[in-house]
C-alpha cells in the first residue's frame, strides 16, 4: 500500500487498486484473451469466484511499484510485441493515474488460446 500525505489529509493506493489498474489495461491490449492464475484459477472456477486480479502480484517499494504478470495470449499473435505492448501501457498508465514510478512489469505468458480478440472462456460460451 503506498501512503502519501498533503494539505488536505492522507491518500492510500492499496496493491489491489494497483493490480486492478493493470488488469483492466492489459485485458485492454489486443492478444491478451485473460489473466491466469494457474491452478487457483480452476478451482475458483469450480466454485463460481471471480476475482479480477487473479495472475497479478504486485512489490510495492516506497516510490516505486514491480508488477508480476501471468497472462494467456491469442493463438497467432506475436508474443514479444504484445508483451510489449503489455509492459508499456501498464507501465504508462499506473504513472499516471497513481504517480508512482513503474520499475518494472514482468510478463509470464502461461497459455495460448485460439480465441477471437479480446475474447474469455466465459464469452465464449455465451457466443456458442
Amino acid at each position: 500500500m503506498v501512503e502519501e500525505k498533503n494539505d488536505s489529509g492522507n491518500i492510500k493506493i492499496s496493491d489491489e487498486a494497483i493490480a486492478t489498474i493493470a488488469a483492466i489495461t492489459a485485458k485492454s491490449i489486443t492478444g491478451v484473451v485473460e489473466l491466469d492464475a494457474g491452478p487457483v484459477q480452476s478451482i475458483s472456477d469450480v466454485l463460481g469466484v471471480k476475482q479480477e486480479t487473479r495472475g497479478i502480484k504486485i512489490n510495492m517499494n516506497k516510490e516505486t511499484v514491480s508488477i508480476d504478470m501471468n497472462l494467456v495470449f491469442e493463438f497467432g499473435m506475436e508474443i514479444s510485441e504484445v508483451a510489449a505492448s503489455v509492459q508499456e501501457k501498464v507501465k504508462e498508465t499506473i504513472e499516471n493515474m497513481t504517480g508512482l514510478i513503474v520499475d518494472r512489469v514482468n510478463i509470464s505468458v502461461n497459455s495460448i488460446k485460439l480465441y477471437p480478440s479480446g475474447k474469455t472462456d466465459e464469452e465464449q460460451r455465451r457466443n456458442k
